[in-house]
């Protein structure tokens, strides 16, 4: 139960500061949670109103959080090699997220869009896994320290 509440709130929070950060630069004084240029966002300002169009967000932005936040379990399975592990999270956070950006109005369903989606993915895929990467060897580094201390 606190990995969804966690999940939910992450995610929830992330889109918020984002949608705001792209209202921002592109919408200058509107707040738009989702594109109006994107598929899904076209959709959405022409059948709903501002107020179901930001409970579509936010349902969308807390189901990318939860997804991400029970992702994680993926890395507890130590019968797995890491490059397993990551290809595995990598795979299936991918096809979850996917739809995901799409009903977010993230991007057009454009093959050059759905191109760039997939770069920008795997880029910041890439970034966040190294900083947990080296994250995770400082503190394993640390214990093998202080375990070394205790024995020596």
């Amino acid at each position: 139960m606190k990995r969804l509440f966690h999940g939910i709130t992450i995610g929830i929070t992330i889109g918020v500061i984002i949608s705001l950060i792209f209202s921002t630069l592109f919408a200058k004084t509107a707040f738009h949670p989702v594109s109006p240029e994107s598929t899904m966002g076209a959709f959405y300002f022409a059948h709903l109103n501002e107020l179901q169009i930001m409970i579509i967000s936010v349902a969308i932005w807390a189901l990318i959080g939860i997804t991400f936040s029970f992702g994680e379990l993926i890395f507890s399975n130590t019968n797995k090699t890491l490059l397993t592990q990551t290809l595995l999270h990598f795979s299936l956070m991918l096809i979850i997220m996917f739809p995901l950006a799409i009903l977010a109005g993230w991007f057009p369903l454009k093959i050059s869009a759905i191109l760039m989606f997939v770069i920008i993915y795997t880029i910041v895929y890439f970034i966040i896994w190294t900083i947990e990467k080296r994250r995770n060897q400082r503190y394993i580094d640390e214990i093998n320290d202080m375990l070394s201390k205790r024995k020596g």
